[in-house]
């Protein structure tokens, strides 16, 4: 065998050699693509169940004309100041910095907030004369059925502040089982048994009067107020009085949400918009909430893949009209690849709210 046959031979293993590998390369960055596409399929599709899931409980408890858009005030005995006042309603939009109609910004904050109460939340009225700047105990005209130490309360009445509280105690008394007692202190846990400090009274009483227009709303031992938004791709939770946010999903890079308005009350939804409703009456309209959440695949690929902008939601022929917002990406984001997962969430408990 002579040298010039040796040299093809290894020539010919060469050639082989690199075909195979450019196959498996390949191959392999295929499968990087739809693994990490997959993965970024998955984290989309969960987060937006994971905000659906709350976003229609929203409502529950205080879904009520006395109670919706009103201005809730209370005492943090845990923060010992007083809460920053806000208005009770089931869902709060923040838009991101640089967000205006049309362009998304950067991430929108969704705050949901929801009752958790066992049983139906009918309000009790409110008793002549009960009720005062220092008082302890609110006295009700209906019997406290549903109502147990523990629960928290919300004390409305037209024309005044919301007032959150605590149930510390119901007398049992005889004669006494229409009394609330909203102490600052401690209370038993009727299921464990333990006793545990009330958060929300303050020791020098509610701060409003009430008349017997007033109504008593139980939202539950443990309302939610969770606030969802997206941080270093990561989609965050976090419950009101926690420390810090929960982190849920990764693969997360956009959340931008839109209210969905009746403006002839039909019971029908004929806009959307990002204009946060400023009135009780205006949050009456708001029967659902329109939401996109993008997920972003974890490969960075050599060439741009992506297009230089993405319409978080289309425009529709019929109503609900609207243009949804355009996100930008930079060169740099556009050599990932992106999915948007979209919906409509109805707000049941506004739907089926008393009148």
């Amino acid at each position: 065998m002579s040298l010039v046959e040796l040299l093809v031979a290894a020539a010919i293993g060469i050639i082989a050699s690199l075909v195979i590998f450019q196959v498996f390369a390949v191959f392999e960055g295929q499968k990087r693509t739809t693994t990490s596409g997959g993965e970024a399929q998955t984290s989309g599709t969960l987060a937006l169940f994971t905000i659906e899931r709350d976003m229609r409980q929203a409502g529950y408890g205080f879904n009520t004309p006395d109670l919706v858009g009103c201005t809730l005030q209370g005492w943090d005995q845990q923060a010992g100041a007083a809460l920053t006042p806000a208005p009770l309603v089931p869902v709060t939009i923040t838009q991101g910095v640089g967000s205006t109609p049309g362009v998304a910004g950067a991430p929108d904050t969704v705050r949901v907030a929801y009752g958790n109460g066992d049983a139906l939340s009918a309000p009790v009225n409110v008793l002549v004369g009960s009720l005062g700047v220092a008082d302890d105990f609110i006295r009700t005209v209906n019997a406290l059925y549903g109502f147990q130490p523990g629960d928290h309360v919300v004390i409305a009445e037209p024309g005044r502040p919301c007032t959150l509280a605590q149930v510390n105690q119901i007398p049992p008394a005889t004669g006494d089982n229409t009394r609330l007692n909203l102490q600052a202190g401690t209370y038993i846990n009727p299921s464990s048994g333990a006793t545990l400090p009330t958060r929300y009274n303050n020791p020098a009483g509610l701060g409003t009067a009430y008349t017997t227009d007033g109504k008593v709303y139980n939202i539950g031992p443990a309302p939610i107020v969770k606030d969802f938004t997206v941080q270093s791709g990561q989609l965050l939770s976090q419950a009101f009085g926690t420390a810090a946010a929960v982190p849920n999903f990764d693969n997360i890079v956009q959340l931008q949400a839109q209210y969905g308005k009746d403006t002839n009350t039909d019971g029908i939804v004929d806009v959307f918009d990002e204009i946060t409703p400023a009135t009780t009456t205006d949050w009456g309209a708001v029967l659902a909430i329109r939401v996109a959440v993008v997920a972003r695949s974890g490969l960075y690929e050599k060439d741009e893949v992506s297009p230089a902008t993405i319409r978080l939601w289309e425009d529709s022929a019929t109503p609900p009209t609207t243009t949804g917002p355009v996100w930008t990406l930079t060169s740099d984001e556009r050599h990932y690849r992106y999915k948007v997962f979209q919906t409509v969430i109805p707000l049941r408990n506004m739907i089926w709210r008393p009148y």
